[in-house]
Parts: C-alpha cells; sequence; structure tokens
C-alpha cells in the first residue's frame, strides 16, 4: 500500500487539469454509452484507443476507469426503465429494478441504484489500495478446481431464483447450460452446435442472447399496452424520489458491503467479470434476506446487491490487471493494451514501482463514486418518468438502440437474428412459467464451469 506522502502526492496528479478533464469527459461519454443497450464499454474503448496514444499515459488511464466506472452505473437504467440491462454487468438489476418501475417506482429504484454503484466503487476503490496485492496474489492461485468451484458457486443461486416451481427452474438452467456449449471444444476440436455459422464456432455471444432473453421479449410484451407505466395507476416521480431511494439504499449496510467484497473478489479473478458478480450477489442477496419472496417482485435489496457488485467490479479487474498483466474483464485488456502500448509494464511491483500512480487511480475512481451522486442522482428525476412516454414513439427507438448496440459489439449480422431468436425464447419460457432468469445463469457460468 502507498505511504501517505504517495497518497497525497496522487491527488496532486489527478487534480491537474489534463487529468481533471480526462475524468469528466470520460464519465459523460461512459454514461452515454452505458445506457445504449448492446453497446458496451470495451467496444467504445477499443475504438478510442488509437487516440489515446496522443495522451500521457495516466491521462488515458484516467479517461479509461471513467469510462468503465459509468458505463457500470448508466447500464441499470435502461435495466431498471425498460427490462433491457445497458451493459451485461446490469442484467440480475432487471429482475427486481424492472418489477419496481411496473409499480411506479422507478424514481426510487434509480436512486437505490445510483447510491449502490456510488457505495461499490468506494468500497472497490478503498479496496484496491488497502489490499490490491494480496487480491491479486490469492487469485494468482485460482487454478481449474477453483474456477470450477466458483461456477457451482454460482449455479447454487438457480434454488434461490426459480420461484414456487424449481423444477421448471432447474430444467431453464440446463437448457442454458446445454446452449452454451455451442461452439468448438477447446479439448477435442470438435465444433457443436453451430448449424453451419462460422461466427458461432468461437462460441455463443453472450450480448445478443442477454438483449433478446430480456429485451426484446419484453419488446414483443409491451406492443400490447400503450405504456409502460399509466400515470392512473402510479403518479409520475417525485422530485424527493431520489432522495428516498438514498435513504433506502443505506439503510441495508450488512447487502451493500456482502456485495461489495463478492464483485471486488470476483473482479480479481480474470474472466468472471460483472456479470457473474451481479447474479452472484443476487443470489447470496435472496439466499441471506428475511422476505425472499420479494425478490423478484420489487425488493430493494436486490437491486442494492447487483449494482453494489457490479461497481465494485471495477476496482477488482483494475488489480491483475495492473499486478500481474492479467486483464480482468474484457474492458481491462483494452485498458493493458493503452499501458503497454505506452511503455508501461504491469507487474507484481506495479505498487512499489508506481504507488503514486497507483494513489491517483484511487482518487480516480473515489471522483468517479463522488460524481455518480452529483452528476446522476439529479437527473434520477428526469430517467424515471421517460416510462409514461407513450411506447408508440419509444418502442421504435429502443428496438433501433437494441440492433445498433448488437451489431456494434462484432459487427456480425448473425448477431441480430440471435437477439431475435432470444426474444422469441425469453417470450415463450415467460409464457410457460419457465425461468429465464435461471437459464441466463446457466449460460452466463457454463465457460466458468
Amino acid at each position: 500500500m502507498p505511504d501517505a506522502e504517495a497518497i497525497l502526492q496522487g491527488l496532486y496528479l489527478l487534480l491537474t487539469w489534463q487529468n481533471l478533464l480526462a475524468l469528466m469527459v470520460g464519465f459523460s461519454l461512459g454514461i452515454v454509452v452505458g445506457s445504449i443497450p448492446g453497446l458496451v464499454e470495451s467496444t467504445f474503448l477499443a475504438i478510442v484507443l488509437p487516440f489515446t496514444l496522443y495522451l500521457d499515459v495516466w491521462t488515458a488511464l484516467f479517461f479509461m476507469t471513467a469510462v468503465y466506472v459509468s458505463a457500470e452505473v448508466a447500464g441499470s437504467v435502461p435495466a431498471i426503465l425498460l427490462n433491457m440491462p445497458g451493459t451485461p454487468g446490469a442484467s440480475a438489476t432487471t429482475f427486481d429494478g424492472y418489477a419496481l418501475t411496473r409499480k411506479g417506482r422507478s424514481g426510487q429504484a434509480i436512486g437505490v441504484s445510483l447510491v449502490s454503484s456510488s457505495i461499490g466503487t468506494t468500497a472497490g476503490a478503498l479496496m484496491f489500495i488497502g489490499f490490491g496485492p494480496v487480491f491479486a496474489a490469492f487469485a494468482l492461485n485460482f487454478g481449474s478446481p477453483e474456477m470450477f468451484m466458483l461456477g457451482v458457486f454460482g449455479m447454487t443461486a438457480v434454488g434461490s431464483l426459480t420461484g414456487a416451481d424449481p423444477l421448471r427452474g432447474i430444467m431453464s438452467a440446463v437448457l442454458g447450460l446445454l446452449l452454451a456449449t455451442t461452439g468448438l471444444d477447446l479439448f477435442e476440436a470438435v465444433p457443436r452446435a453451430h448449424f453451419g455459422f462460422l461466427e458461432l464456432y468461437d462460441s455463443l455471444p453472450i450480448l445478443p442472447a442477454l438483449l433478446g432473453l430480456f429485451g426484446f421479449s419484453e419488446l414483443l410484451a409491451l406492443t400490447a399496452r400503450a405504456r409502460i407505466v399509466t400515470a392512473d395507476v402510479a403518479p409520475k416521480a417525485r422530485a424527493g424520489a431520489a432522495l428516498e431511494g438514498m435513504r433506502l439504499a443505506i439503510s441495508h449496510p450488512l447487502v451493500t458491503a456482502r456485495s461489495a467484497l463478492i464483485g471486488m473478489i470476483i473482479g480479481i479473478v480474470p474472466g468472471a467479470g460483472a456479470t457473474t458478480a451481479n447474479v452472484v450477489s443476487y443470489g447470496q442477496a435472496k439466499q441471506w434476506s428475511k422476505r425472499p419472496a420479494a425478490f423478484g417482485k420489487g425488493a430493494y435489496e436486490g437491486v442494492i446487491a447487483t449494482d453494489t457488485s457490479n461497481s465494485s467490479v471495477v476496482p477488482g479487474a483494475l488489480v491483475p490487471t495492473l499486478t500481474l498483466g492479467i486483464p480482468g474483464s474484457g474492458t481491462a485488456v483494452i485498458m493493458l493494451a493503452a499501458l503497454m502500448m505506452q511503455g508501461v509494464r504491469p507487474g507484481p511491483a506495479f505498487f512499489a514501482d508506481y504507488g503514486v500512480e497507483a494513489a491517483a487511480i484511487t482518487w480516480s475512481l473515489l471522483a468517479c463514486a463522488g460524481l455518480i451522486l452529483i452528476v446522476c442522482l439529479p437527473l434520477a428525476r428526469v430517467f424515471a418518468n421517460i416510462v409514461f412516454l407513450p411506447l408508440a414513439s419509444l418502442i421504435p427507438f429502443i428496438c433501433l438502440a437494441c440492433i445498433v448496440g448488437v451489431f456494434s459489439a462484432r459487427g456480425y449480422l448473425i448477431d441480430i437474428g440471435i437477439m431475435v431468436i432470444f426474444g422469441l425464447l425469453g417470450f415463450v419460457v415467460r409464457r410457460y412459467g419457465y425461468s429465464p432468469v435461471a437459464l441466463l445463469l446457466g449460460l452466463l457460468l457454463a465457460p466458468l464451469l
């Protein structure tokens, strides 16, 4: 851990006008990127990577960190309002966030989400600077058995996510596991379930499957209604709704602390990422809750757990990236590339060799946590009232955003077809009482298993 002098020098480094401007611009762009379903921050950072070479290496890193944090935060907004996660890391936020919107509590839900994200980022930043090297050494010992057990630990959440019919929930999870076998077998080099499409040789892409299962299937259901929520059922969000959400968020400290720790640890494990942390923390919150039956029907604890964890994943993913040179997520891959192209070699001695810079990264994370409250919280009422707009004008825009986002991720037209197919599958799964949540869990955790 850097000493007090390095911590103060890190603050001074961040507060130079170039670095502060890069942080603000990155935070603003991340909000836009995260709010568009399908357009993930790793894709955006890959596009702007060549331009970062013209910046100082640490200025570029502050910019990328701000994009990473704010995109994860903004991804929860469409998840809550439209049942469409803006980023894969907000997938489990839809479970209770959208249920709260349907009850006319979108303002409170967004307030809970933003405050939880701010707390998760803050907790992750403090753990990053305090225990980063220790956590990195711990994660380095993770081999195949440990990764498998992490996947098993995540799959235990199926029991708490399946509702009153566990058999159908288990069948849904098994279907997710089977669908995840699509692609080339890594051990025997045998292609499986690719249906002649070379684009599926790698694996079934998660993003179009995720958007289809929750987003596009919801669009099909929304066509029968005039609005997501009508004013006669629930009044428009009050000015104090977001502040009420803030109070609700800080009233569950145990859920927050547990989810922040889960997000940090899973973020450190290479390849696990915010999506896994999101689902695992939600399952743990439900298992430990005194009111498990309320989950999936609009439980604030569910939103707290998911958004605290996916925000604490960001500092967690930076730990193995900087101390081991092993990216903790897809976005961290781009950040690692930016560092190496500018001559910075991450390694076990990073905190010793770059103590001031490590402290500055911590300060940048804390600054982003503050910006979430200063910039995003006042806009919560505006976001919340989007659901009262006529669906005749919302649906075409949402559909276009999904198509553009899905296509931009890999540039394959087949991904749009996958999104539509999974949208129909999600619609049928819901119609006959099976669990799309359990199906998603199997799909996400299969690569770990």
